[in-house]
């Protein structure tokens, strides 16, 4: 059982509201995560919190973990979320991984928090091996970020390279576009191949440099009242086709 703590200190307090400034954050190694499933899911990995805190009459979601209860502006002041949902806890940052794979997604300047979280959580939906980020995508330790992935920035290995360290990887490199090259349902994963497809971001689309890598794109075919899909959206229905292959593939060997 948790035993109920003294309260933070007013220092304390301001160290962690800190946490809610990148350059801080980062220099610390620490976040605040907030939201009942996304800790739930975080608890799911088996990854264990250095404090939580917690609302008067808010179940603990850990047992022998530190557990601190605080006041509503004690709580709102440490979660950067405008409701807080009486939930919080501090994790170190999600690290980035060496990583092996046959099938990844590239995210070139994918800026938007939700769409970065979201694309996380569809890469543990559907067994991506690996994400890698271009340096100018948003950063991953994010708490928008965390929360929008339910967690699954701690689940899902991913890497920071560059344009350079993308073209070593000697991979087939396939474009994700909105109207061009093969329509996704035609397209097949070659055996024993490493493939990564390439997302570019809400605003700009995949950079001249990335493109200029590949001949090969696909689409998902849509109806013409609408000219494009959100990248996240995008990115949910081509992990699915690659999973549902994937696992033919298992089930027919």
């Amino acid at each position: 059982m948790n035993k109920k703590l003294t309260d933070l200190s007013k220092n304390r307090i301001k160290e962690l509201t800190k946490l809610k400034q990148k350059n801080y954050r980062l220099q610390k190694k620490l976040v605040v995560v907030e939201g009942l499933r996304t800790l739930e899911q975080i608890k799911f990995y088996g990854i264990k919190p250095i404090e939580q805190y917690l609302l008067e009459g808010m179940q603990a979601i850990w047992e022998n973990v530190p557990t601190y209860y605080l006041n509503e502006g004690d709580m709102h002041r440490i979660c950067d979320s405008e409701h807080p949902s009486g939930l919080a806890a501090l994790f170190p940052i999600p690290q980035a991984q060496k990583f092996n794979f046959n099938n990844a997604f590239y995210l070139d300047k994918v800026s938007d928090p939700g769409n970065l979280g979201s694309i996380f959580r569809i890469a543990a939906a559907f067994s991506l091996d690996t994400l890698l980020l271009s340096p100018e995508c948003v950063e991953v330790s994010s708490p928008k970020v965390i929360r929008s992935s339910c967690g699954s920035v701690y689940k899902v290995p991913f890497q920071q390279i560059n344009i350079s360290e993308l073209k070593a990887l000697q991979s087939r490199i396939v474009l994700a576009d909105a109207h061009k090259g093969q329509e996704l349902t035609k397209f097949k994963l070659k055996p024993e191949e490493k493939l990564i497809i390439v997302f570019g971001s809400e605003a700009q689309g995949i950079s001249s440099e990335i493109s200029s890598l590949t001949d090969e794109a696909l689409h998902i075919k849509i109806s013409s009242a609408i000219e494009s899909l959100n990248v996240s959206i995008s990115a949910a229905i081509i992990a699915y086709h690659l999973f549902i292959q994937k696992s033919t593939n298992q089930l027919t060997k």
